[in-house]
């Protein structure tokens, strides 16, 4: 075993003293590893270049957008996904939604500690295979655009979400909650007409469909607004307020959802979206599947995968992609 460790200075979570937090986890690590700091792609980029060869196990210490990030520089670099280092996400970002699903514990310095001791005994940690999305497109201005991802929000409330989530300036378990009740409060307000919101026009942006044309296994859903525009290669916990993609469940089944939702049914299916159940709709397309083409229309698309967005792209094609190692550490 040798050990990477990324951390992520741009990370909410390590805000405080960079200099002393990288010092501390170069000091558990030893001989065992190394440390690298980055705060741009660029320098991730770099770094990535840059990591001895003989690293088996590659922390990301950030959000899931860094472990995204990392995973996607590994991804240039490598080819072979059989190839790629062993991942480990740390917690303390604002979801941390692929360490919960690994079931990883811990903060990095944490995971440094259990990762030495794994090295010095010659006893590699477990690990779990998840699987994940090739995201593939064009666009706007007509180049190529390639992700692997686990979560995508391409469209409807899942992207109108994290743009009021972006805005907060307390991102966490918390500010998912006041964007919640603050959707609902305005949307009842506005519906009842009992008097004018101080916040008009915030539910009305929440729900505000995306149009395009959606194909998923060949189909066309029969709409071309949409109130959801999602896929997930695993059921997700977002910091356990809302569970996601549940028909994801089961290793090797994507779950794809495009369609157009009332505001009011979407308000009305809260506690299933809390439950992690199904959520439905006549013109709604909830299914499992092998591949999702999305076409933009009138504007290109903006999708939020993994807490990350990439504007600009005219067409999207969702599939499975590799199984990503992640070892099960802290």
């Amino acid at each position: 075993m040798y050990i990477g460790i990324v951390v992520n200075l741009l990370a909410r979570k390590n805000s405080g003293d960079p200099g002393a937090r990288s010092a501390e986890l170069r000091s558990i690590l030893g001989p065992w590893g190394e440390v690298h700091e980055t705060r741009s792609i660029d320098e991730l980029r770099l770094v990535v270049q840059r990591l001895d060869p003989r690293v088996t196990h590659l922390v990301s210490d950030g959000g899931d957008g860094s472990l995204h990030w990392l995973i996607n520089e590994i991804r240039s670099k490598i080819g072979d996904p059989a190839c790629w280092p062993t991942f480990i996400p740390t917690n303390g970002g604002t979801i941390d939604f692929v360490a919960r699903k690994a079931r990883v514990h811990g903060p990095a310095d944490t995971i440094a500690r259990a990762l030495c001791a794994a090295a010095a005994a010659d006893r590699p940690p477990g690990e779990v295979w998840l699987d994940s999305l090739a995201l593939d497109g064009v666009m706007a201005d007509g180049a190529a655009f390639h992700r692997v991802g686990f979560a995508l929000a391409a469209g409807g409330v899942g992207n109108r979400f994290f743009d009021l989530y972006e805005q907060d300036p307390n991102p966490g378990r918390a500010a998912m909650m006041r964007i919640i009740i603050r959707t609902v409060r305005d949307y009842a307000r506005t519906a009842l007409a009992l008097t004018r919101s101080d916040q008009t026009g915030y539910a009305a942006t929440f729900f505000m469909p995306t149009r395009a044309r959606v194909f998923i296994d060949g189909d066309e859903v029969p709409t071309r607004s949409h109130n959801a525009l999602h896929a997930g290669a695993f059921d997700v916990n977002l910091a356990r307020i809302l569970r996601v993609f549940p028909k994801a469940s089961d290793p090797g089944a994507l779950h794809f959802q495009a369609g157009e939702l009332a505001a009011r049914s979407i308000i009305a299916q809260l506690p299933a979206l809390v439950a992690g159940r199904t959520i439905r709709g006549q013109r709604l397309c909830d299914v499992n599947g092998l591949e999702m083409i999305i076409e933009a229309e009138d504007d290109p698309l903006s999708p939020i995968i993994d807490g990350e967005r990439f504007p600009g792209i005219a067409r999207l094609t969702v599939r499975a992609g590799p199984r990503v190692r992640i070892a099960q550490v802290g």
